[in-house]
Protein backbone atom coordinates (compact mmCIF):
# COMPACT_ATOMS: atom_id res chain seq x y z
CA UNK A 1 0.00 0.00 0.00
CA UNK A 2 2.58 2.11 0.74
CA UNK A 3 4.43 2.08 -2.61
CA UNK A 4 0.86 2.63 -4.50
CA UNK A 5 0.72 5.64 -2.62
CA UNK A 6 4.33 6.95 -3.02
CA UNK A 7 3.62 6.26 -7.04
CA UNK A 8 0.57 8.14 -6.76
CA UNK A 9 1.89 11.18 -4.69
CA UNK A 10 5.60 11.09 -7.14
CA UNK A 11 3.10 11.73 -10.11
CA UNK A 12 2.41 14.70 -8.96
CA UNK A 13 -1.63 15.78 -7.86
CA UNK A 14 -2.04 18.28 -9.98
CA UNK A 15 -2.05 17.44 -13.91
CA UNK A 16 -0.03 19.54 -16.53
CA UNK A 17 -2.23 21.89 -18.76
CA UNK A 18 -0.92 19.52 -21.64
CA UNK A 19 -1.98 16.75 -19.65
CA UNK A 20 -5.59 16.41 -21.86
CA UNK A 21 -4.35 17.30 -25.01
CA UNK A 22 -2.13 13.94 -25.56
CA UNK A 23 -4.32 10.77 -27.49
CA UNK A 24 -4.94 8.05 -25.26
CA UNK A 25 -3.66 4.70 -26.21
CA UNK A 26 -5.91 4.34 -29.58
CA UNK A 27 -5.10 7.22 -30.78
CA UNK A 28 -8.19 9.48 -29.93
CA UNK A 29 -8.06 12.24 -27.36
CA UNK A 30 -11.38 12.46 -24.48
CA UNK A 31 -12.57 15.35 -23.25
CA UNK A 32 -15.42 17.15 -21.84
CA UNK A 33 -17.21 20.29 -23.66
CA UNK A 34 -19.66 23.19 -22.66
CA UNK A 35 -22.54 22.72 -24.93
CA UNK A 36 -23.88 25.67 -24.05
CA UNK A 37 -27.43 26.45 -24.18
CA UNK A 38 -29.59 27.40 -21.73
CA UNK A 39 -27.63 26.12 -19.07
CA UNK A 40 -24.06 27.55 -19.68
CA UNK A 41 -22.26 24.40 -17.46
CA UNK A 42 -23.76 21.93 -19.38
CA UNK A 43 -20.84 19.54 -20.11
CA UNK A 44 -21.08 16.67 -22.34
CA UNK A 45 -18.02 13.83 -22.75
CA UNK A 46 -17.00 13.53 -26.77
CA UNK A 47 -13.67 11.56 -28.22
CA UNK A 48 -11.80 13.21 -31.59
CA UNK A 49 -8.77 12.14 -33.15
CA UNK A 50 -5.15 14.01 -32.79
CA UNK A 51 -5.91 15.83 -35.22
CA UNK A 52 -9.21 17.40 -33.97
CA UNK A 53 -11.37 15.26 -36.73
CA UNK A 54 -14.43 13.43 -36.20
CA UNK A 55 -15.90 14.95 -32.73
CA UNK A 56 -17.94 12.31 -31.59
CA UNK A 57 -20.14 13.17 -28.27
CA UNK A 58 -20.46 10.09 -26.45
CA UNK A 59 -22.85 11.10 -23.78
CA UNK A 60 -26.12 13.19 -23.80
CA UNK A 61 -28.00 14.15 -20.92
CA UNK A 62 -29.47 17.35 -19.08
CA UNK A 63 -26.00 16.79 -15.99
CA UNK A 64 -22.59 17.31 -16.03
CA UNK A 65 -20.20 14.53 -17.83
CA UNK A 66 -16.64 16.04 -16.86
CA UNK A 67 -13.19 15.19 -16.78
CA UNK A 68 -12.62 11.78 -18.73
CA UNK A 69 -9.94 9.67 -18.34
CA UNK A 70 -9.01 6.91 -20.85
CA UNK A 71 -8.27 3.03 -19.78
CA UNK A 72 -4.36 2.16 -20.30
CA UNK A 73 -5.73 -0.34 -23.44
CA UNK A 74 -8.22 2.84 -24.33
CA UNK A 75 -11.61 0.31 -23.97
CA UNK A 76 -13.17 2.28 -21.55
CA UNK A 77 -13.05 5.48 -20.40
CA UNK A 78 -13.69 6.82 -16.69
CA UNK A 79 -15.47 9.99 -15.69
CA UNK A 80 -17.43 11.90 -13.35
CA UNK A 81 -21.02 13.23 -13.48
CA UNK A 82 -24.07 14.35 -11.47
CA UNK A 83 -26.81 12.18 -13.15
CA UNK A 84 -27.22 10.02 -9.68
CA UNK A 85 -27.26 13.63 -7.58
CA UNK A 86 -24.10 14.52 -6.41
CA UNK A 87 -21.00 13.67 -8.02
CA UNK A 88 -19.87 10.11 -8.84
CA UNK A 89 -17.58 7.93 -11.01
CA UNK A 90 -18.51 6.07 -13.88
CA UNK A 91 -16.99 3.97 -16.34
CA UNK A 92 -17.88 3.58 -20.25
CA UNK A 93 -17.29 1.65 -22.92
CA UNK A 94 -15.23 3.89 -25.16
CA UNK A 95 -18.22 4.26 -27.52
CA UNK A 96 -19.90 5.82 -24.95
CA UNK A 97 -22.16 1.99 -24.22
CA UNK A 98 -22.11 0.06 -21.21
CA UNK A 99 -22.20 3.29 -18.47
CA UNK A 100 -21.33 1.75 -14.54
CA UNK A 101 -21.61 3.81 -11.86
CA UNK A 102 -18.36 2.80 -9.53
CA UNK A 103 -19.04 4.95 -6.87
CA UNK A 104 -22.21 5.33 -4.38
CA UNK A 105 -21.98 8.48 -1.88
CA UNK A 106 -24.75 8.03 1.08
CA UNK A 107 -24.88 12.01 1.46
CA UNK A 108 -26.18 14.44 -1.68
CA UNK A 109 -23.38 16.98 -0.05
CA UNK A 110 -20.76 14.64 -0.78
CA UNK A 111 -18.20 14.05 -4.21
CA UNK A 112 -16.37 11.52 -5.89
CA UNK A 113 -14.22 13.53 -8.78
CA UNK A 114 -11.02 13.47 -11.26
CA UNK A 115 -10.30 9.82 -12.23
CA UNK A 116 -7.09 8.36 -13.11
CA UNK A 117 -6.54 4.70 -14.32
CA UNK A 118 -3.87 2.81 -12.99
CA UNK A 119 -0.95 1.85 -15.54
CA UNK A 120 -2.30 -1.71 -15.42
CA UNK A 121 -6.09 -0.66 -15.71
CA UNK A 122 -6.96 -2.87 -12.32
CA UNK A 123 -7.75 0.39 -10.41
CA UNK A 124 -8.84 4.23 -10.65
CA UNK A 125 -7.83 6.86 -8.16
CA UNK A 126 -9.82 9.69 -7.56
CA UNK A 127 -10.85 12.20 -5.30
CA UNK A 128 -13.23 12.30 -2.59
CA UNK A 129 -14.50 14.41 0.51
CA UNK A 130 -16.17 11.44 1.67
CA UNK A 131 -13.98 11.50 4.95
CA UNK A 132 -14.80 15.58 5.38
CA UNK A 133 -11.59 16.53 3.52
CA UNK A 134 -10.52 16.31 0.11
CA UNK A 135 -8.57 13.14 0.14
CA UNK A 136 -7.24 10.46 -2.70
CA UNK A 137 -9.02 7.52 -3.14
CA UNK A 138 -8.54 4.21 -4.98
CA UNK A 139 -11.07 1.18 -6.13
CA UNK A 140 -11.36 -1.53 -8.07
CA UNK A 141 -12.28 -0.17 -12.04
CA UNK A 142 -14.50 -3.04 -12.77
CA UNK A 143 -16.56 -2.44 -10.01
CA UNK A 144 -15.70 0.05 -7.81
CA UNK A 145 -15.30 -2.57 -4.73
CA UNK A 146 -12.53 -2.13 -2.40
CA UNK A 147 -12.25 1.45 -1.68
CA UNK A 148 -9.05 2.30 0.20
CA UNK A 149 -8.35 5.65 1.59
CA UNK A 150 -4.60 6.74 0.24
CA UNK A 151 -4.06 10.38 2.29
CA UNK A 152 -5.01 11.33 5.60
CA UNK A 153 -4.37 14.69 6.31
CA UNK A 154 -5.78 18.63 7.19
CA UNK A 155 -4.62 19.95 3.62
CA UNK A 156 -6.77 19.31 0.57
CA UNK A 157 -5.60 16.59 -1.77
CA UNK A 158 -6.71 16.66 -5.10
CA UNK A 159 -7.16 15.63 -8.86
CA UNK A 160 -4.60 12.16 -8.72
CA UNK A 161 -3.08 11.45 -11.71
CA UNK A 162 -1.58 8.31 -12.08
CA UNK A 163 0.31 9.21 -15.22
CA UNK A 164 -1.93 7.46 -17.81
CA UNK A 165 -3.32 10.50 -18.55
CA UNK A 166 -0.08 12.35 -19.58
CA UNK A 167 2.96 10.85 -22.20
CA UNK A 168 5.90 9.73 -20.03
CA UNK A 169 8.02 11.94 -18.55
CA UNK A 170 10.95 10.24 -21.00
CA UNK A 171 8.87 11.32 -24.23
CA UNK A 172 9.50 15.23 -23.63
CA UNK A 173 5.75 16.03 -24.06
CA UNK A 174 5.74 13.90 -27.12
CA UNK A 175 3.77 11.08 -28.43
CA UNK A 176 5.47 8.14 -30.61
CA UNK A 177 2.94 8.74 -33.78
CA UNK A 178 3.48 4.97 -34.47
CA UNK A 179 2.75 3.54 -30.88
CA UNK A 180 -0.74 5.79 -30.66
CA UNK A 181 -3.03 2.83 -31.91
Amino acid sequence: MLLLSGLLLATQINQPAWAGTFPGPNGQIAFDKDIGGDDPDLDEIYTMNEDGSEQTQLTDNDVDDESPSWSPDGEKIAFESDRDGPKEIYVMDADGSDVTRLTNSANNDLFNINPSWSPDGEKIAFESDRDGNHEIYVMNADDGSDVTRLTDNDDDDREPDWGTNTSSPDDNGKKDKKNDH
